[in-house]
């Protein structure tokens, strides 16, 4: 089935992060396809979701995070929805030019009363140097309640919740402060990865 027109809507910050990227892209993918993400995961199994305690160490964390997360490594996946944001993403970021997604599509599974505290997302890097530097977030249902992905200041007085809408995608650089909200009913469905960059060659060297 055809993917319907995407539209982008930028999301206003909390006013201590106001220059900083983010934004919604609504109608990427199908409800047919996101179904087929939620059937496909659940048959190859979730497991509790860690917390990135940096230098590639994770570790468990409920008290942080106590959501649960099945990864999937698929080059051609992120290929796929890489073609379709690719128009909206950034080229170049910070002496960087973009390379396409992460392979690595991280699946998200919230249940009533889970959340993942505020927190900054990690980046990841690639033994040949490209490393990642904004977030995209895939929301794959709806009809729950709770569960936004809010940004807040860093002394958490603001708070600007991005309610899911499925098939829509949520695009932020990593370092800006956020949570995933308590998921009050239902069960959400969510996949993250990242949006890779290698340095910019200087010209005439391939």
């Amino acid at each position: 089935m055809a993917t319907l027109e995407i539209e982008r809507e930028d999301v206003k910050l909390p006013q201590d992060q106001a220059k900083r990227l983010a934004f919604v892209l609504y109608n990427v993918l199908t409800p047919e396809e996101c179904q087929k993400y939620i059937k496909d995961t659940e048959k190859k199994g979730y497991e509790k979701a860690l917390v990135n305690t940096g230098f590639g160490r994770q570790q468990l964390m409920t008290d942080v995070r106590n959501s649960d997360r099945c990864i999937i490594d698929s080059i051609e996946e992120a290929d796929k929805l890489w073609q379709r944001v690719k128009p909206f993403v950034p080229a170049e970021w910070n002496g960087h030019q973009v390379v396409g997604l992460n392979e690595r599509l991280r699946f998200l599974r919230y249940d009533s009363g889970q959340y993942f505290k505020p927190h900054y997302d990690g980046e990841y890097r690639r033994e040949n140097g490209e490393r990642s530097y904004i977030t995209l977030q895939l929301y794959l249902n709806e009809g729950f309640k709770g569960g936004s992905t809010t940004f807040l200041s860093r002394c958490q007085t603001e708070r600007v919740e991005v309610v899911p809408r499925i098939g829509s995608v949520l695009i932020f650089q990593h370092d800006i402060y956020h949570e995933g909200s308590e998921l009050k009913k239902g069960r959400k469905y969510a996949m993250r990865t990242d949006v890779m960059y290698q340095r910019k060659q200087p010209l005439g060297i391939k």
